[in-house]
């Protein structure tokens, strides 16, 4: 009996493989799809600079800048505040900051006291660092027309006067790009590593990259070299103890953000909201499952790391799935899912769901602490608490949908929908476009590789 399956052996009848007329775009097109999606960048940037244009010239005192959705921990902390007494938010203020932000504002208070022209600074760092996150996203994807996911994204708009985030997410995705010497770059660990050990220190969700890259390096999705992680893993611990060494209140602040973890965003913030519990119960109580379902999420992987993993899905489960149960969850955490998310969901209504989501929170999150100050000003914690769960039931539905991509690509790195084959697809011929060799989509398919089990999943589907 013939081991090909029925739809394999018809193919020459319908015409030929699925896609087998399609033209792939040239290289003019791509180039104008990659202008026209820096454009949409620096469109957002823009938009995102003139929100804080308002509390650049009144202050950043809240609730005036609450009220106009620009307020965010650098800026109250430079003033000496702290949060407002609201339910489910931390205490915040210095103490709770990221040892690398901490001692930028300790450089900016050494020549200023105006917050303003503090924040002016800020606002440049950030800048460039979104910059550098839309190149390094143009190099890993190379030209996808879903990026405009990322670069129209509301979290940029409410994030950019917040914190560092902004910098640490792009040293992140060039990590991840310089690891796996993604064209035209050539691959160097020991850098990727500096890198995420910097990162580390403005938020400790850059630890879990360097999980993924761990994870996926020795067997990544076909089109990506294996790499091997030991110099990656030894160059962020180094990195990572020479900048304890330096600052050596970075284990109090660890020890404060432990004690005062409860934040907005998540399920904990919603127990407080509704007065259930106390902080000091939740925060321990959430940080362990948060970190239980990251060692899960990790288990998981490494088991099925054999046949291929894609970093980008890796990180996108790894992340999602600590913030998914994790004690705070405001939007600066949320915006280290927006590239990952973006390189590993390619349904659109799932990345419009998510965006909007996020953008309901932010806005409400900054019109929720108003009401600190002002009661009759500001939003109900009861509409707080219900736009949360509907964006953490939003994260949910992409950490979901993340995982149904990791299974469709047989933990292979396979993409869910094949692109167009091209002449020279034949066993043993290298990819014909490196940008989907550097994405980790295969435009060589060996025939025998696909129809080795007899069934052909994908090609059944298109002819139902």
């Amino acid at each position: 009996m013939s081991s090909k399956s029925s739809t394999r052996i018809a193919e020459p009848l319908l015409g030929g493989p699925v896609g087998i007329h399609l033209g792939a775009a040239g290289r003019r097109f791509r180039s104008a799809q990659a202008y026209a999606l820096a454009a949409v960048l620096g469109i957002t940037t823009f938009l995102a600079l003139a929100l804080q244009g308002p509390c650049l010239s009144s202050g950043y005192e809240q609730p005036s800048a609450s009220a106009r959705m620009c307020a965010g921990p650098l800026s109250t902390a430079f003033v000496g505040d702290t949060n407002p007494e609201v339910l489910g938010r931390a205490h915040g203020g210095a103490a709770a900051f990221a040892p690398l932000e901490a001692r930028l504002v300790d450089l900016f208070h050494l020549f200023t006291n105006d917050v303003s022209l503090f924040m002016v600074g800020v606002l440049l760092l950030n800048t460039a660092g979104i910059a550098a996150l839309g190149a390094g996203l143009l190099v890993l994807a190379r030209f996808r027309g879903w990026l405009v996911a990322v670069f129209a994204s509301p979290l940029i708009l409410f994030t950019l006067g917040s914190t560092l985030d902004p910098i640490a997410l792009a040293l992140a995705v060039w990590a991840m790009a310089i690891f796996f010497g993604t064209p035209p770059l050539r691959p160097r660990a020991w850098l990727a590593g500096v890198l995420l050990g910097i990162a580390t220190f403005i938020n400790p969700l850059a630890l879990l990259v360097l999980l993924a890259l761990t994870l996926s390096g020795p067997n990544p999705a076909r089109g990506l070299g294996p790499r091997n992680p030991r110099m990656m893993l030894a160059a962020a611990t180094l990195t990572s103890a020479v900048l304890l060494v330096v600052d050596l209140s970075a284990i109090d602040r660890i020890i404060h953000w432990y004690s005062d973890a409860v934040d907005g965003g998540s399920f904990a913030s919603i127990l407080l909201m509704a007065e259930l519990g106390d902080v000091s119960v939740w925060a321990p109580l959430w940080t362990i499952v948060s970190a239980g379902v990251v060692l899960a999420v990790a288990v998981s992987l490494y088991m099925v790391r054999r046949t291929g993993l894609d970093p980008a899905v890796s990180a996108c489960l790894l992340i999602g799935g600590c913030l998914l149960l994790a004690p705070g969850l405001m939007p600066w955490d949320s915006l280290w899912l927006l590239p990952f998310i973006a390189l590993s969901i390619r349904r659109w209504w799932v990345l419009v769901v998510w965006t909007l989501a996020e953008a309901v929170f932010a806005v409400a999150i900054q019109l929720g602490d108003v009401s600190g100050f002002e009661i009759d000003e500001g939003l109900d914690s009861t509409f707080v608490a219900l736009f949360t769960l509907l964006r953490l039931l939003a994260l949910v539905l992409v950490v979901i949908m993340a995982g149904e991509n990791l299974y469709r690509r047989g933990i292979r790195g396979l993409p869910v929908t094949a692109g167009p084959p091209r002449r020279g697809d034949e066993p043993g011929n290298a990819p014909t476009d490196a940008s989907d060799a550097a994405h980790g989509e295969p435009q060589s398919v060996g025939r025998k590789e696909e129809h080795e089990s007899g069934h052909d999943s994908q090609r059944t589907r298109r002819l139902d």
